[in-house]
């Protein structure tokens, strides 16, 4: 027969023991609390503890957005679930203009819609849209508005700046400078808006913020 050690017959004990009379209501929850652990963790492989959906971008688009932008038909972004930054979203000039996602101007959305607040929500961002023409029209404005403030050139050889000692240069029209490797570094304030923007984060939609 085999001889329990110290630890086995300690825990038996633990297990066992009778909920003392003077614990407090919130003493003898924790109490009873305690007395159903069991030793389950020991049985528990590593490879169950890991969460793969912890790898997934969690304001990816749904199924039905992705099929719709890759069809372009429509592009989706998400924006801060305020009432301020929908309303200012909503009152931007078409082409610029976005519209909330609802289970009637986009019926293929419906199963995603928020029942109390009748868009699709995702922690504190909701869902707008744009027809895909109005994207491709935005994007082709972002584009030439960037390239028109490049041809205005360099305010250091226009103004006699003295030279950035990284090598950066500082273009007129818009606040950004172009590096040794050219990559455009942007200022500009933080919208808070959820980082996904559809469709395609290379896209210059993500150069020129709304």
């Amino acid at each position: 027969m085999k001889k329990k050690n110290k630890q086995e017959t300690e825990t038996k004990v633990i297990k066992t023991k009778q909920q003392p009379k003077n614990l407090t209501t919130e003493e003898a929850a924790i109490f009873q609390r305690i007395q159903a652990e069991d030793n389950e963790w020991e049985t528990i492989p590593e490879d169950e503890t890991l969460d793969y959906s912890l790898a997934e971008d969690p304001f990816k688009l749904p199924p039905e957005a992705i099929k719709l932008r890759d069809q372009k038909k429509l592009a989706f972004r998400w924006v801060t679930r305020k009432p301020e930054r929908v309303d200012e979203i909503r009152s931007l000039d078409v082409p610029r203009r976005w519209w909330i996602v609802n289970a009637t101007n986009v019926p293929e959305l419906a199963n995603k819609v928020d029942p109390m607040l009748g868009g699709v929500v995702k922690l504190d961002q909701i869902l707008v849209f744009k027809p895909y023409w109005m994207y491709e029209a935005e994007n082709k404005m972002k584009q030439d508005m960037i390239t028109a403030r490049d041809k205005e050139g360099d305010l250091a050889s226009k103004h006699k700046m003295p030279v950035d000692e990284s090598g950066s240069q500082f273009l007129s029209g818009k606040e950004y400078k172009i590096g040794t490797g050219d990559e455009v570094l942007l200022h500009e304030a933080d919208t808070g808006d959820g980082v996904a923007f559809e469709p395609g984060d290379d896209s210059l939609g993500n150069i020129v913020e709304e």
